[in-house]
């Protein structure tokens, strides 16, 4: 780290992937459904949108454990990133999201871009393969990666760490009122996205919301 660079100065953007860079939500939350269902269960839509932002595992786990299912979480976890990955690489039913390539162009040349989402570094790789994204963030890192599912900070102060950066340079970008709370609570500035497809996210603690990616400047960042 450069020894004149102020401290509270934004010099990272970190990512979240679902919701922000892919507009996956709608095909996670159609095959849940799915499995769920197949698992005998009948979930409420509010129940299904508390997951939102949490890894797969964290959520199998607290299913399991309420429902008092037999099933290993390890098990419907990589059931569920099978029908994923299936959908990811044999349709085109995931896109990237309106703006997030835009985005990425005007953001490049001023900040280092990293990735921190609570999906499965395999699915993540997979992501960024097929939208040519894997030179944008060589760095990322995942949910299988970290103790503690968002809320909790783990994830983003690992990515942080990882890249030789202070929290308090980092901006986040989150559609889940999860990840916002995880980047508060490791002391980074938030930027809401109000991703329609994520359902009802309660964004109002982040530093700043959109509804749209290409409302994301480099002098809103500047502002933060």
């Amino acid at each position: 780290m450069k020894k004149d660079r102020k401290v509270n100065q934004i010099s990272t953007v970190i990512f979240d992937m679902d919701g922000v860079l892919v507009n996956s939500e709608p095909v996670h939350q159609r095959l849940e459904k799915e499995m769920y269902e197949e698992l005998g269960l009948d979930l409420s839509y509010e129940e299904q949108q508390s997951f939102v932002g949490r890894s797969a595992m964290d959520s199998w786990m607290f299913v399991i454990d309420k429902y008092k299912l037999k099933d290993k979480p390890q098990d419907l976890l990589l059931r569920g990133r099978r029908k994923y990955l299936k959908v990811l690489l044999e349709t085109d039913e995931v896109k990237l999201m309106k703006g997030a390539r835009e985005l990425i162009d005007r953001l490049e040349g001023s900040y280092h871009l990293l990735l921190a989402s609570s999906a499965t570094s395999v699915t993540i790789g997979e992501v960024l393969k097929k939208f040519n994204l894997a030179a944008t963030f060589p760095l990322f890192i995942g949910g299988d990666m970290v103790q503690a599912s968002k809320p909790e900070p783990e994830i983003f102060l690992r990515i942080a760490n990882q890249a030789g950066v202070m929290p308090q340079e980092c901006v986040v970008i989150e559609d889940a009122a999860h990840g916002i709370t995880a980047a508060k609570r490791a002391g980074m500035k938030t930027i809401g996205f109000q991703n329609h497809h994520s359902g009802t996210q309660i964004l109002d603690h982040a530093d700043k919301v959109v509804d749209d990616l290409n409302q994301i400047t480099v002098a809103m960042i500047r502002a933060l």
